[in-house]
């Protein structure tokens, strides 16, 4: 094994780090994005909520979560490369 392979406990944590990152970005997609949709759809949201919150709230949502799982995503690539060196 030379000096730059990863141990199998460190690509279990690059995992776990990867999972966590995705995990919390599905949480924020679905409290930020899917709870607003849903309380409009029934009827559920306060009349004095400004359209802009509505809008914006749930696309900055939607962005941070994306956000997250393409880091997740990237965390797993570079995973791929270090095993593929040794």
């Amino acid at each position: 094994m030379t000096d730059d392979a990863l141990s199998d406990a460190k690509k279990e944590q690059i995992k776990l780090r990867a999972t966590f990152l995705n995990n919390i970005g599905i949480g924020i997609i679905l409290v930020g994005v899917f709870t607003p949709v849903t309380r409009l759809i029934y009827g559920d949201i306060n009349a004095q909520v400004s359209i802009l919150w509505l809008i914006g709230s749930p696309l900055a949502c939607f962005v941070l979560g994306v956000t997250l799982h393409f880091m997740a995503t990237r965390q797993l690539e570079e995973l791929t490369r270090w095993t593929s060196k040794s």
